[in-house]
């Protein structure tokens, strides 16, 4: 792979970069099934034997960390080579990474309309992914919004918290909110429910890697990867309220017939058939 070099010697090119957030990577997705005390001493080995292919030291790795943290546009550089490098690792071994995976099913579509995968630093403007969806002919009245997401952090020390908004216009122009903070490896959901049928202008939201008011600035490792975002839309089913049997239909004509068979009085039902008509001209009909 070709390197492009940094304005400083003492600092590694952008691809031999590339190349070790690449295996760090790798790494991590090794450790996901791991407990964490298991984790941070592999987190820390791993780390170690990388440095060694690379024949780098602590120090070296930190002072090119931090000069490219403080030109965030190459580190951003970086990782979109990064990305596009694992997409087509993930092709050539077979996997499926299309992008235009809408149907799902008759009653629900994906109308996630950007990246699938990106990544977040604590860096402004590089810390924030905006979205928005205008509503179609696809949306209707009472539909259900999912935001679906898988978050993977690189983080040497600090807390983790990627927050993932989501804001829905209803047709009355009124805006629901719903927030989620992710702050571990995981897969994760945002949803939103027309409970009353009010009908969805629009979908708006972003994702945003926040640092801690009480956090300084230091050269610690502090990323966060969005993968596999999808935006599942479903339709909910209409419901139809049924008739209640003495009710009316439209045409305002009873649906039951009640002079359709004689009526019999009680005491009828105890006496010879040649006496009935004899009961019937003494007791008034009901």
């Amino acid at each position: 792979m070709a390197s492009c070099s940094s304005d400083s010697s003492d600092v590694l090119s952008m691809g031999e970069m590339e190349d070790i957030l690449y295996d760090i990577h790798l790494s991590q997705n090794i450790m996901d099934d791991e407990n964490r005390d298991r984790r941070i001493y592999s987190e820390i080995t791993n780390r170690e034997a990388i440095f060694r292919k690379y024949d780098i030291t602590q120090a070296e790795w930190d002072s090119s960390y931090n000069y490219y943290c403080r030109h965030a546009d190459k580190l951003h550089t970086i990782y979109e080579r990064l990305s596009e490098r694992i997409r087509t690792e993930v092709i050539d071994l077979g996997g499926d990474v299309s992008l235009n995976e809408n149907m799902l099913s008759g009653d629900t579509v994906n109308i996630w309309n950007s990246e699938r995968n990106f990544i977040l630093m604590q860096q402004t403007p590089y810390n924030l992914h905006q979205f928005a969806i205008t509503a179609d002919s696809t949306f209707k009245a009472g539909d259900a919004i999912t935001l679906q997401f898988d978050s993977k952090f690189i983080f040497q020390e600090g807390a983790r918290n990627l927050v993932a908004v989501l804001a829905v216009t209803l047709s009355n122009d009124s805006v629901v909110n719903n927030t989620y903070h992710a702050s571990s490896d995981g897969k994760f959901t945002v949803s939103f429910n027309d409970f009353k049928r009010m009908g969805i202008k629009s979908v708006k939201g972003y994702f945003v890697l926040l640092r801690n008011n009480n956090e300084q600035i230091s050269t610690a490792f502090h990323l966060a990867s969005v993968e596999n975002v999808r935006m599942i839309l479903a339709h909910s089913k209409e419901i139809v309220e049924e008739q209640p049997v003495n009710s009316k239909p439209a045409d305002g004509k009873d649906t039951l017939k009640t002079d359709s068979a004689p009526r019999i009085n009680r005491d009828e039902l105890f006496v010879r058939p040649e006496d009935r008509q004899k009961i019937r001209s003494i007791t008034p009909r009901p």
